[in-house]
């Protein structure tokens, strides 16, 4: 499976949860979540979303909206 129908399955995904009226949290200053732990461990490793998009030649990954979804799912307080 192609990153491109990895990433076509994940927008079903979405689409899906969004048409049943879930979604993700749009107010989410004093949280933190799944997405940004990802993201944090990610970027440590020098991978960003725009070297992502370089390795597989797109234009758009929608790397920022599973962020969203991930902290949605997943997400906690911050310490203060």
């Amino acid at each position: 499976m192609s990153q491109e129908d990895v990433k076509n399955e994940m927008n079903k995904v979405i689409r899906e949860l969004e048409s049943r009226g879930i979604k993700y949290n749009q107010n989410a200053g004093d949280t933190t979540g799944l997405g940004d732990v990802v993201e944090s461990v990610l970027v440590t490793f020098g991978i960003t979303e725009e070297r992502f998009k370089k390795w597989f030649q797109l234009s758009e990954c929608n790397c920022s909206k599973r962020k969203k979804w991930l902290n949605n799912l997943f997400s906690w307080k911050k310490s203060a």
